[in-house]
């Protein structure tokens, strides 16, 4: 699975929160604000959103992009 990160630079107080918390290394700050800087490691635990206060980050779960033969395949299973 891959997931989408997101920080509202907006709502970022840069707490540093996020950045402890991970234990995927995903944040980083850069500029006072946090940064999702290694998106391809995120676990999709959510941790980093549960102790934003300032509600910033965003976690999306990716859906894969199947190739023809694939959807093909699926189709006769289901």
């Amino acid at each position: 699975m891959a997931f989408k990160v997101t920080v509202d630079k907006e709502k970022c107080k840069g707490c540093e929160e996020c950045v402890e918390v991970c234990t995927a290394k995903v944040f980083e700050m850069r500029e006072g604000k946090a940064a999702p800087v290694n998106e391809e490691k995120c676990l999709g635990c959510e941790s980093c959103r549960e102790v934003c206060e300032e509600k910033a980050i965003r976690v999306v779960e990716l859906q894969s992009d199947l190739s023809e033969t694939a959807r093909s395949l699926l189709r006769d299973i289901l």
